[in-house]
């Protein structure tokens, strides 16, 4: 356990609860220096970037295992590397179909990722808007967690912080793991305790202890997430806020759908 002097200090220089508040102002401007500033980043999005009119098919996104993985980064789905198969039906299924993946999984991520990629109908990544927001998508996600290095639980807290209005029921609860790591925070079982539960039991524990409608209130959003901020330096392991690698999941590696990308990463 983190002793409580972890509680004032940041590599940032600030306290974690002002060093929250002080990004969150001005988040979007600080991702984008992030993307000018960090080696990876900037070599991740050039190499995507040029990439890009040759992923004409699925096997040529499928086959070039950086451009995916960078892909994925930006669903937050980097995890998902290691599963090839279920990429592969995620990109080719109708997210619609009730017989699709995307659909019996129930995992918005998942959902939104499948309708980006429009059923590689087109390839989805040779469209400027498009591309603007994977890039912004990538962005933030690996600036978020680039946080996280120095202040525990700080990529959960500015991740939730970014998302919380857009969580509108327990299933879109669920998907997002960072939202449902400040939540289980609030109800005051650590992350562990609640990921040896069954799914049943989740679902359960969330629906009768998180209410929602705080998700659509700014300032109890930042207290919900100041909250984490505390928990997570006392303990960052029970809370799930052990930081990761600062790289994209690429770095490790080495080396026209019918809704926009864009509002999927709004």
């Amino acid at each position: 356990m983190t002793s409580i002097s972890g509680l004032f200090a940041s590599g940032s220089g600030l306290p974690p609860i002002p060093a929250y508040l002080q990004t969150v102002k001005n988040e979007q401007s600080a991702a984008a220096k992030f993307g000018q500033s960090n080696a990876q980043a900037k070599a991740d999005l050039a190499y995507l970037q040029k990439q890009a009119p040759k992923l004409t098919t699925v096997d040529a996104l499928m086959k070039n295992y950086r451009a995916l993985g960078i892909v994925l980064s930006a669903f937050g789905m980097a995890s998902a590397i290691t599963t090839p198969a279920l990429v592969r039906q995620l990109i080719t299924q109708d997210p619609t179909a009730s017989s699709s993946v995307a659909q019996k999984i129930g995992n918005a991520t998942y959902l939104n990722f499948a309708k980006a990629m429009g059923q590689y109908k087109t390839n989805p990544f040779t469209d400027a808007t498009n591309m603007s927001a994977i890039t912004t998508a990538y962005l933030y996600n690996n600036y978020e967690a680039a946080q996280g290095q120095s202040i525990p639980g700080m990529t959960q807290a500015l991740a939730f912080k970014r998302q919380a209005s857009q969580i509108t029921s327990v299933a879109k609860l669920m998907a997002n793991t960072s939202a449902v790591k400040v939540a289980v925070a609030q109800i005051g079982i650590d992350y562990t305790t609640y990921g040896l539960m069954s799914y049943q039991q989740q679902v359960s524990l969330l629906t009768k202890k998180v209410k929602l409608a705080d998700f659509q209130d700014a300032k109890k959003v930042d207290g919900m997430a100041e909250r984490y901020l505390v928990s997570a330096a006392q303990d960052p392991v029970a809370c799930g806020a052990s930081p990761l690698s600062t790289g994209s999941i690429t770095s490790l590696l080495g080396g026209s759908s019918s809704t926009s990308i864009l509002s999927l990463f709004a």
